[in-house]
């Protein structure tokens, strides 16, 4: 039976695009509708999430297949993503697209790139992996597969240029979205919090892995803030069904039903914005705390083999996008074996009572917020655009 087609017009610009996760998808649909904007007949397909599918891009599957962290989750599902990428590349090389755009997912972009590259067609990877914290001989992968690298940190493209790779520095998507002043009394009558109360918010990661692995940390740490004050919020905003599930399950089988616990379905950023202080599990997630500008504690949890293996790779001492874009730690980190609820009560109460502290922070996110605030999406767009005129 014959596949049915990616791109249903022979006319207009044929842009092929693959987002991996949900912070990818929003970077994709941002980039989307500025293509858009110049080139209204482009038709978009490939894998892409919600966000994406809004702006009119065409998915051969569910973005979520995508979305495995780590080297034994990886392990488990790589026959299935193998033949998800073989089957992807038949595609893409039948109906030759004028450019893909790998929206990070590096692990599973990269070969595809360097096939379309290798078939005379440009290959734009969208957010530079992270080879500034470990696997720095990423880079020569890079060199092979991909025709330019859109940065969206200032630090980045330096790498590139003293590599001799193709690369721009666009800024970040949600820096330009994000406002620079907070106003977080009106965001708070938005979402119905009130004006005094002490308000919190928990985001224990986007995939189900992650939230499967940090639910009952966030939760034994909530019944320890709750003992505190038990007048606080906790809001804990998750992006898909299957994530808000697991971590409904994870709230009655350790007893927390009587926790001031508000689950949102999506609204993290304003959630954030609302909040005295944010646990976060490290992730793009820390970007979006850091942009609205709230005291902020990391987290993160892995299998242990996948910890040994990570950390043996690391090149910096902090992982959270806030301390690396600072250069030094300014937000607290407790990372595997350190990711107790005691530790993270501990840090988050800190934040919550150090006024001075929460000013002094605010006033350097605002820095970090400014540097990153580009239009990001347009430039990305005109890097695009210059490849499909040439």
């Amino acid at each position: 039976m014959q596949q049915e087609q990616l791109f249903e017009r022979a006319s207009g610009p044929r842009i092929a695009i693959v987002a991996g996760e949900a912070s990818g998808d929003l970077l994709g649909a941002s980039l989307v509708a500025a293509i858009k904007r110049r080139l209204p007949d482009a038709q978009f397909a490939g894998i892409a999430g919600p966000q994406m599918q809004a702006e009119g891009v065409k998915s051969i599957c569910a973005m979520e297949r995508l979305s495995v962290m780590g080297y034994v989750e990886v392990l488990k599902h790589l026959p299935s993503l193998l033949r998800l990428r073989r089957d992807l590349k038949k595609r893409l090389l039948r109906e030759r697209p004028d450019v893909f755009i790998g929206v990070d997912a590096p692990d599973f972009n990269f070969s595809i790139e360097k096939t379309m590259r290798s078939a005379g067609i440009p290959s734009l990877h969208y957010i530079s992996p992270s080879i500034w914290a470990w696997r720095p001989k990423r880079i020569n992968k890079i060199r092979k597969s991909s025709s330019e690298v859109l940065c969206v940190f200032p630090f980045e493209k330096p790498i590139y240029d003293r590599a001799g790779l193709k690369a721009s520095y666009v800024g970040h998507p949600v820096a330009d979205e994000m406002p620079v002043v907070v106003k977080q009394h009106e965001v708070r009558e938005l979402i119905g919090v009130g004006a005094q109360q002490k308000v919190l918010a928990f985001l224990p990661g986007s995939r189900q892995s992650e939230v499967a692995r940090h639910a009952e940390l966030f939760i034994q740490t909530a019944k320890m803030i709750c003992a505190t004050w038990p007048t606080a919020q906790i809001l804990v905003p998750l992006v898909t069904r299957e994530t808000r599930v697991l971590f409904e399950n994870a709230i009655y089988a350790h007893k927390a039903q009587d926790l001031p616990i508000r689950m949102m379905f999506g609204h993290a950023q304003e959630a954030m914005q609302a909040a005295d202080a944010i646990l976060v599990a490290s992730g793009t997630a820390t970007l979006e705390a850091m942009l609205a500008k709230r005291p902020m504690v990391v987290t993160y949890k892995l299998s242990p083999t996948t910890y040994r293996m990570a950390k043996r790779k690391m090149l910096l001492p902090y992982v959270s996008l806030p301390n690396v874009l600072a250069g030094e730690f300014i937000v607290p980190e407790f990372i595997q074996d350190d990711a107790t609820p005691e530790n993270l009560y501990q840090a988050l109460r800190n934040a919550l009572e150090d006024r001075t502290y929460a000013a002094k922070l605010e006033a350097r996110f605002t820095e970090l917020h400014q540097s990153l605030k580009q239009n990001a999406a347009e430039r990305a767009a005109d890097a695009v655009l210059a490849w499909i005129r040439r």
